[in-house]
């Protein structure tokens, strides 16, 4: 896709001349967006192959629009459903806000605001939604949970040659995804809540992309992804008061225990396939973001085995990630990443 041909639908379905038309860079998908620049406004055209993928954001997108949700506008679909024109949020990232500032005090209140917009986007979109609409999977049940778990052990552990029993790890996978699919309360799940996604405009108010992944499934899930992704690196006694924080929203104290008692598994889950996205992209497909990443993503995990109580429960997979803080696993990454040089 040229940036000629973007740009020329943009101006032709939008009826505006850019004075400038930019290239963004890609980071983990195969999605290109371009930015385009008018007399008075930015927008932004994203270019995905993914007719799918798009027809999932797409529907979402009209979803939120209807609730008046924090999310970007889509202006203009063209004919083959493979270009869009969507509003544009804001010149930065959160991640790069988080990156710049740490934890400033402007960065707590965007985190602060993030936790009530989604609480917002969970509550009214509750029996809004059409889940077979859905890109990947309609719910958090377990054939996605295995497929996550899958991700870990084939492009970590296999990866790194770690050692452990195949039966019995998959049988505390099944034991596993039954413990997440039957948490509650649900509802939709973005998935990829992270950072790197939301959007800070200059009026300082955040903004959710990337969420065309969304699916039915645990409310906690997207709370842990914000608040525990390794890249952020948020104190320990910050993330706790944020998760209190979110949980504090619902009225129902039913409702605030099932939450609470959500949190260690989900927790466990995310850790586990960040880490498989962390080796798959980086250790296979050499992309830095992600490698940068690596080191800190097994950090989590290695330190959420020895403190969660339960992890007794799952002795194999404890093994597995004991392994992963080994100097014989530091070397191993070394070797593939020199390999690959």
């Amino acid at each position: 896709m040229t940036s000629e041909n973007a740009k020329r639908f943009f101006e032709n379905h939008c009826g505006k001349k850019s004075s400038e038309f930019v290239t963004l860079a890609q980071s983990g998908s195969a999605r290109v967006n371009f930015l385009a620049i008018t007399d008075l406004e930015k927008y932004i055209i994203t270019y995905n192959e993914n007719i799918p993928e798009n027809e999932s954001f797409l529907y979402y997108s009209g979803v939120f629009s209807e609730l008046h949700l924090n999310t970007p506008h889509i202006l203009a679909v063209s004919d083959d459903r493979k270009m869009y024109v969507q509003e544009f949020l804001g010149e930065q990232t959160l991640s790069e806000v988080i990156t710049k500032e740490q934890l400033s005090p402007r960065v707590k209140s965007f985190v602060k605001q993030t936790l009530e917009r989604l609480f917002r986007l969970q509550i009214q979109t509750q029996g809004k939604i059409d889940f077979t609409k859905t890109f990947e999977y309609e719910n958090y049940d377990e054939l996605p949970v295995i497929h996550d778990l899958y991700y870990f052990k084939n492009f970590v552990a296999d990866v790194l040659e770690l050692e452990y029993n195949k039966s019995t790890l998959l049988k505390e996978f099944k034991q596993i995804a039954f413990l997440i699919e039957n948490l509650e309360p649900k509802g939709i799940m973005i998935r990829d809540f992270q950072a790197r996604n939301i959007m800070v405009n200059e009026k300082n108010e955040v903004s959710f992309i990337d969420y065309q992944s969304a699916m039915k499934g645990p409310l906690m899930y997207d709370v842990i992804s914000f608040l525990y992704q390794a890249k952020a690196d948020f104190p320990e006694d910050f993330k706790n008061e944020m998760l209190a924080y979110y949980i504090q929203q619902f009225e129902d104290p039913e409702t605030r225990i099932q939450l609470q008692n959500s949190v260690k598994p989900i927790q466990m889950m995310r850790f586990l396939q960040v880490l498989g996205a962390y080796g798959f992209r980086g250790l296979i497909q050499r992309k830095q973001h992600f490698l940068a990443s690596l080191e800190k993503g097994i950090k989590n995990i290695a330190q959420f085995a020895d403190f969660w109580e339960e992890m007794k429960n799952y002795p194999e997979l404890k093994k597995v990630i004991q392994q992963l803080s080994l100097e014989k696993s530091k070397i191993k990454i070394e070797e593939i990443l020199n390999l690959n040089h």
